[in-house]
């Protein structure tokens, strides 16, 4: 795919996992909660106990506030490791995606793309409270933002998508002139392809301390870059 920055008005993202370090801000916090509690984690079991419980409350239940999935995913994590979790740090975790930390290349990244005078969105499966928190770590960069507690529904789900596309039409931008960027292949490259919408997968290039925890798919997209960065400075000499 070749990059033709006049094409796009509109650069779509998610959020947690391509903007925010969605396994760092998870992981501090089970490792801090672990460490308290004296419990020793085998590799990746937490992270990817908690990963699989979240997407079940997020399909079973998609009313479900995003602050309520992070703390029963947690105390299901906890169920798989054979121990109970108090309600405190439960209430803790489920107001803790705000405190996420972003990527060290995102605002760079989001700035770069606002110089090109592009409207910036995102498409997040998140509350909008949290999501207020998260904005202000982006600088206050972003234009246009869907939330889970929007549309009571998290993705992949096409709603996501749709209500992205009726938002922006109002601004004066089609869906034509939009291009998504995510790192998660299940939540937003195949549901991205299903709607005929290019799509830029951000394959982040993991240390050998990062899990990189996603659900598996084959959905492939249009275009694929290493960072968030490589891709910003592709668009912005397109």
């Amino acid at each position: 795919m070749h990059l033709n920055a006049g094409k796009y008005h509109a650069i779509s993202f998610d959020c947690y996992g391509t903007l925010i370090d969605w396994d760092t801000g998870v992981s501090r916090f089970i490792d801090a909660w672990a460490h308290r509690c004296g419990i020793v984690l085998p590799d990746n079991t937490a992270l990817q106990a908690f990963a699989q419980a979240q997407y079940r409350h997020q399909r079973s239940l998609p009313h479900k506030n995003y602050r309520t999935v992070l703390r029963d995913a947690f105390a299901d994590m906890a169920d798989v490791l054979n121990t109970t979790v108090d309600q405190a740090t439960l209430d803790e975790f489920a107001r803790s995606a705000g405190t996420w930390p972003p990527f060290p290349d995102t605002l760079a990244a989001l700035r770069t793309l606002k110089a090109r005078s592009c409207h910036l969105a995102v498409v997040s499966n998140v509350d909008t409270a949290s999501f207020a928190e998260t904005h202000k770590r982006l600088g206050g960069l972003i234009d246009t933002v869907v939330t889970a507690e929007d549309v009571e529904a998290y993705k992949p789900d096409l709603i996501m998508f749709d209500t992205l596309f009726a938002s922006l039409r109002a601004k004066g931008i089609s869906r034509q002139h939009i291009l998504h960027v995510a790192q998660s292949k299940f939540h937003d490259v195949a549901p991205a392809n299903a709607l005929g919408l290019e799509v830029v997968w951000i394959s982040r290039q993991r240390t050998p301390t990062q899990s990189g925890i996603t659900m598996p798919s084959d959905a492939e997209p249009a275009a694929r870059f290493d960072s968030l960065e490589s891709f910003a400075q592709a668009f912005r000499h397109s």
